[in-house]
């Protein structure tokens, strides 16, 4: 004898098609839509890195000058290593602002893609203190 019950003809166990289906619709766009996010975190993380490269570059450029006691007022040009033209304007703001008798006060801003197009770096410097 067994202890098996009989079952009803018609009341299987499982997931129909409908269900399934519908299981497989919410996975496949849960799927696309992870990887949509990933692609555009991709993309922004590779433009803040270029930002930041051009930044770090600039900073060395002003550095650079500065250190090699070449950086005065006036405007000079140069390309990044990624090829791009960057623009650097320096200017004494000390006469501007009424100051006689103090060391030059500079205002020193590097920028692409013309003198006065986005900024890329831009600080304010005093020379000859110290020295």
């Amino acid at each position: 004898m067994s202890s098996r019950r009989p079952t009803q003809r018609g009341t299987a166990d499982g997931f129909t098609v409908v269900e399934m289906l519908v299981a497989f619709a919410i996975v496949s766009l849960s799927t696309v839509s992870a990887l949509e996010v990933a692609a555009t975190l991709g993309r922004q993380g590779g433009r803040v890195e270029a930002l930041l490269r051009a930044a770090d570059e600039a900073q060395g450029v002003v550095w650079l000058r500065l250190a090699a006691g070449t950086l005065h007022p006036g405007s000079e040009t140069g390309r990044f290593s990624d090829g791009r033209q960057w623009f650097l304007d320096v200017v004494d703001v000390g006469p501007r602002l009424g100051w006689r008798n103090v060391p030059p006060v500079w205002h020193v801003r590097l920028s692409r893609e013309g003198p006065r197009g986005p900024v890329v770096y831009e600080t304010v410097l005093t020379a000859g203190l110290g020295g």
